[in-house]
């Protein structure tokens, strides 16, 4: 037989920044994300190149959640303090933060963590 996945939910997840990032005159944050992740494209490409990274605008729910990354929150804790935050107009705000999360994790922006118990 095979091995049995546990199923983890993505709420119960520690997300950690891979990511350098910058503020905005607004306010907002500005993910800074290589250009190039293998070693033989930084090593051809980025002297050639203008920018180093690519630069990810974040709106305000976004910037507010990106701030919230500590190593240590939960996805549950982060859109909780987001929903304290903004109110209503992050509702639905755990699928909207499970969906931002889902995303950065996906571009390699951030990585999930279990919660050491």
């Amino acid at each position: 037989m095979g091995k049995i996945k546990k199923e983890r939910n993505l709420l119960d997840l520690i997300p950690e920044k891979l990511c350098d990032s910058t503020v905005d005159k607004e306010g907002r944050v500005i993910i800074l994300a290589p250009r190039f992740k293998s070693k033989l494209g930084k090593k051809i490409f980025e002297p050639i190149v203008k920018n180093r990274h690519i630069k990810i605008h974040l709106d305000e729910a976004g910037s507010i959640v990106w701030n919230l990354i500590d190593g240590e929150k939960t996805v549950f804790e982060i859109a909780n303090i987001l929903k304290n935050k903004l109110g209503e107009n992050v509702e639905p705000v755990y699928e909207r933060t499970g969906k931002l999360i889902a995303i950065m994790k996906v571009n390699k922006f951030i990585t999930l963590k279990e919660k050491s118990d």
